[in-house]
């Protein structure tokens, strides 16, 4: 079934729940990238792209999977325009200070505390992180392992 569905900013969007990818493509060009280009904060426009679906899915009662669907999506698109667009590759722009967080982690990890104290002051570290990102951060840091 297709049906009109309008995004905040305006922009219409016809959506077929069999086949949303021109709703994710619209989410992506319309909301993510311009957001990107005014306030350079990769986190922040992807909570914004969030918020934006969430809305969809509970004014039009839409599958919540839906979320799911948007994210991976962007991540198809951040070895492509996205990039182009930051400049950066896909990990700098998730974190761009990736080598900090993962010097931060070693250190954590040297620090000769006892495993209950490590895992407070890990869960510390990365409890500001997105699933996407902490996804990001276990490919980087895997790659880093089993890549030497």
């Amino acid at each position: 079934m297709v049906k009109e569905i309008k995004l905040r900013n305006g922009v219409d969007v016809e959506f077929d729940e069999k086949a949303p990818i021109s709703l994710y493509e619209t989410i992506i060009s319309e909301v993510l990238i311009p957001k990107y280009k005014d306030n350079k904060d990769w986190n922040l426009t992807i909570n914004i792209i969030l918020e934006e679906i969430n809305e969809l899915i509970s004014k039009y009662e839409l599958d919540p999977q839906l979320k799911i669907g948007l994210l991976n999506q962007v991540e198809t698109h951040l070895d492509k325009d996205i990039e182009e667009l930051t400049g950066c590759d896909k990990i700098e722009i998730l974190f761009l200070n990736m080598d900090d967080f993962v010097e931060d982690i070693e250190k954590l990890i040297i620090s000769g505390k006892d495993k209950q104290e490590l895992r407070h002051d890990m869960a510390n570290l990365i409890f500001p992180l997105t699933v996407f990102e902490l996804g990001e951060l276990f490919i980087y840091l895997g790659k880093r392992a089993f890549l030497k």
